[in-house]
């Protein structure tokens, strides 16, 4: 057992060794994508997003608003038009983001207590921009009318503390857990690496099985139809080792910058199974299409593309429909990035962590099917 071993993993290992895409897969591509990834979205914070101003009111107070906007570090006024017409016609060019619209009388509208509004018009097209500006318009919003408030009862009291009093008389602390700077980088890129990773490590299994069978290589690799199992475990452990390795690399990069509460053994551990899971779905799908190539290849990129919106970081797990969790629950990675967020941010203990484990675990009955097909094809082959 152990020599079948050793021979399926040299065998393999010298084939990657003498082919210069094998080793680009597992090397210099993962690597450039990930560095890619990190130089998109290295900025983490959206800050000075143009946007467009109507003033029609031209009152100082509409200069005041105009000027808590430019204050924050989010939103940039860019651009001042006289007409909602102009101003929209950056939108629909993408050259602004948001249409900020005073109206007419504003300011004597609003000491005359009518409750005037403001238009805001977002392209939501970019929701994550959009909610930026939404929560950013939001504060700047209750930041001038609390300014209209307090000179409107230091007029009536001539007391500047009973005046914030009555503006603002429950105080509030908000206290940011994990993520404190609000950073779009910690947890876009976390989890964006292991996404594309899973991406290489089944691609690049079924680009190592699928090359014996292209070049019909079948009995020089398998010899008999012995070991097969021992045999597929061994063709399977340099890509294992290769995509180790670049698991922990993006890892030691992404917590070098950010705090990491619980134990990387736990965490390599867990990566370590999603490998050996996301090889045998792979060696699953060959064997389920008969041992093609070129189709092979073609689910694998259906069933590991998508993984990214599936994972409840940019969208909810609880807003999802029942469909998207089966799908959700089909990943290995997303199992495994449970394991990564737990480990990271609450530093869970490894029995907390068992449930992730065995859903991981469970994707490595596959192998069970796989043996059995590939011993019926290897058989066939070596008649």
């Amino acid at each position: 057992m152990l020599k079948a071993f050793k021979k399926a993993f040299w065998y393999e290992t010298k084939s990657i060794k003498n082919s210069w895409y094998k080793t680009l897969l597992i090397t210099i591509f993962p690597l450039l994508v990930f560095l890619l990834i990190v130089a998109i979205f290295k900025g983490g914070v959206a800050r000075d997003l143009p946007i467009v101003v109507v003033d029609l009111d031209k009152s100082k107070l509409s200069r005041s608003i105009l000027y808590n906007i430019n204050a924050t570090s989010t939103m940039d006024i860019k651009y001042v038009k006289n007409s909602t017409k102009d101003a929209l016609e950056l939108i629909e060019t993408s050259k602004a983001y948001a249409v900020i619209i005073i109206p007419k009388d504003f300011l004597k509208d609003t000491l005359l207590k009518k409750n005037p509004n403001i238009t805001v018009m977002l392209n939501t097209q970019y929701i994550l921009i959009g909610k930026i500006l939404t929560s950013e318009l939001m504060s700047v919003s209750m930041t001038t009318s609390a300014q209209v408030e307090y000179v409107n009862a230091l007029v009536d009291t001539q007391n500047p503390e009973i005046a914030l009093k009555s503006v603002a008389p429950i105080g509030m602390q908000i206290t940011s857990f994990f993520n404190t700077y609000k950073n779009y980088y910690y947890f876009l890129v976390s989890a964006l690496l292991p996404a594309i990773w899973q991406v290489f490590i089944v691609i690049t299994t079924l680009v190592g099985i699928g090359e014996i069978f292209k070049f019909k290589r079948q009995r020089e690799f398998f010899e008999n139809s012995n070991y097969i199992a021992i045999k597929l475990l061994g063709f399977m452990m340099p890509y294992t080792i290769a995509f180790m390795i670049l698991g922990m690399l993006f890892t030691f990069y992404i917590y070098s910058q950010w705090a990491f509460n619980g134990s990387f053994t736990v965490l390599f551990l867990a990566m370590f199974f999603t490998t050996i899971a996301y090889q045998i779905i792979a060696l699953f799908i060959f064997s389920v299409l008969k041992f093609d190539y070129a189709e092979s290849l073609s689910m694998g990129s259906v069933y590991t593309a998508p993984a990214f919106a599936f994972l409840g970081v940019t969208f909810p797990i609880y807003s999802m429909n029942g469909f998207a969790l089966f799908w959700r629950d089909m990943l290995p990675i997303s199992h495994y990035l449970q394991v990564q967020i737990s480990q990271a941010n609450y530093g869970n203990g490894v029995l907390m962590e068992l449930d992730k484990f065995e859903n991981i675990a469970l994707f490595c009955l596959l192998f069970i099917p796989v043996i059995w097909l590939f011993k019926r094809k290897i058989t066939k082959v070596l008649v």
